[in-house]
C-alpha cells in the first residue's frame, strides 16, 4: 500500500507540470482514474495499518446499547446498520466513506482551481492521508466545507449553509464551520494586524497552557468542557492527540504560508479569489490549535485539521506568486514532496510492515 501511495502521488505530481497542455476531457479522465485509485487505497487498507482504524473497528462492532453508539453521528450509525444488514465487514465502511469523501473533494478542486492536478497533488501530499485514511468522518465533512467555501465566495450563502449542515451529519464539529458567515472578502489593515497577531499570542497561550474554558459558565457548556480538561490532565487522550505542535513541521509550513498569504494578499486575491476567506479560516484553525489545546489536545488538533483544509486553497493560490508558472510549480511540488514524505513517516509508516 505504501508503494501505491507513492505511485499515486508522484504520478499526479508529474502530470501537474503539463496539465495546461492537456485537454479538458483528458483531465477529467485523469481525475476519475485518480479518484478511483484513491478510493481503492483508502477502502482496502487493513485495520491497524493507519491511526484510528482500530477505533473504527471497535465502533463498527459495538453493541447498540453502548453509550458510544448513542453519541455517534446519525450518518455513521446508519451506515453501520446498513452494512451489518448486508453482512459486510469493516472495509465496507472504509469504502463507504471513501466513495463519499473523495468525489466531493475532487469535484470541489475542479470547480475552484484552474490547475486541478496541482491542487490534487497538494491534497495528496497530506490531507488525503489525514482525512480519507484517518479521520474518515471528518473527511466527508471537510469536503463539504470546501463546497461551502466555494458557494460562499460565489455569493450563494444558502448553499453554504446547506453544505455545513450536511457536514454535521458526518461529524458534529462541522457546525463550527458556521463561523464563515462572520467573514467577507475584504482584508483591511486592522484585520491584517489581528491576523498577524494570532500566531504569536497563540504560541504564548499554548506553552503557558492558558485555559480559556475557565471563563465559560456551566450553563453554556462549562461542565462538559471540564470533562475534556480532566481527560487531558489524566493523559487519557494523549494517544489520539496526534503530533505535538512544536515538532509538527506541517503546521509550521502552514504558518509560513499563512503569513506570506497575508503579506501578499492584495496580489494573490486578484489571481485566486478564494484567498481572503481561506486566510481567515486558517486563522480560525490556528485559534483552535493554540487556545483550545490546554483544554483538549484532541479537540484543538482535530478542529485545526478541519479548518486547515483551507490551506489547500492557500497553497494553490501561492502558485500565482512567482513567474513563470513553471517555477511556481517546481516550488509548489518540492514543498508537496517534503510534506508527503513527512506525512508518510507520521501516518503511514506502519504500512511498511503490511
Amino acid at each position: 500500500m505504501v508503494i501505491s501511495l507513492i505511485l499515486l502521488f508522484f504520478t499526479c505530481l508529474s502530470l501537474s507540470f503539463i496539465e495546461e497542455r492537456l485537454g479538458n476531457r483528458e483531465k477529467k479522465i485523469l481525475y476519475v482514474v485518480f479518484g478511483l485509485a484513491m478510493i481503492l487505497i483508502a477502502g482496502t487498507r487493513a485495520v491497524g495499518s493507519t491511526p484510528d482504524t482500530i477505533s473504527y473497528e471497535e465502533m463498527f462492532y459495538a453493541k447498540k446499547g453502548d453509550l458510544s453508539v448513542l453519541l455517534r453521528e446519525p450518518s455513521f450509525n446508519f451506515f453501520v446498520s446498513l452494512l451489518h444488514s448486508l453482512s459486510l465487514g469493516i472495509n465496507a465502511l472504509f469504502f463507504t466513506y471513501a466513495i463519499l469523501s473523495i468525489p466531493i473533494h475532487l469535484t470541489a478542486f475542479w470547480k475552484m482551481s484552474r490547475l486541478p492536478l496541482l491542487t490534487l497533488t497538494i491534497y495528496l501530499s497530506y490531507y488525503y492521508m489525514m482525512h480519507d485514511m484517518v479521520q474518515i468522518r471528518c473527511g466527508v465533512a471537510s469536503g463539504l466545507f470546501l463546497w461551502a467555501i466555494y458557494f460562499y465566495v460565489e455569493g450563494k450563502k444558502r448553499y453554504t449553509l446547506l453544505c455545513i449542515l450536511l457536514g454535521t451529519l458526518f461529524h458534529y464539529s462541522a457546525l463550527a464551520g458556521l463561523v464563515i458567515f462572520l467573514f467577507n472578502d475584504k482584508l483591511p489593515r486592522w484585520q491584517k494586524v489581528i491576523l498577524y497577531s494570532i500566531v504569536p499570542i497563540g504560541i504564548v497561550a499554548y506553552f503557558t497552557r492558558y485555559d480559556i474554558s475557565a471563563f465559560v459558565p456551566d450553563e453554556l457548556g462549562g461542565a462538559k468542557l471540564m470533562r475534556y480538561r480532566q481527560l487531558n490532565e489524566r493523559g487519557l487522550e494523549d494517544a489520539q492527540a496526534g503530533w505535538k505542535f512544536e515538532i509538527n513541521m506541517l503546521i509550521w509550513m502552514n504558518i509560513v504560508l499563512y503569513y506570506a498569504s497575508i503579506y501578499y494578499h492584495d496580489f494573490l486575491s486578484k489571481r485566486f479569489k478564494y484567498t481572503t476567506i481561506a486566510i481567515k479560516l486558517q486563522a480560525v484553525g490556528f485559534c483552535f490549535l493554540f487556545f483550545v489545546n490546554s483544554l483538549s489536545q484532541v479537540l484543538g488538533n482535530r478542529m485545526n485539521d478541519y479548518f486547515s483544509v483551507a490551506s489547500v486553497l492557500l497553497w494553490t493560490g501561492s502558485v500565482y506568486a512567482f513567474q513563470p508558472v513553471i517555477l511556481s510549480k517546481i516550488i509548489s511540488n518540492v514543498i508537496s514532496t517534503f510534506r508527503f514524505i513527512t506525512s508518510m513517516l507520521g501516518y503511514a509508516l506502519s504500512l511498511l510492515w503490511m
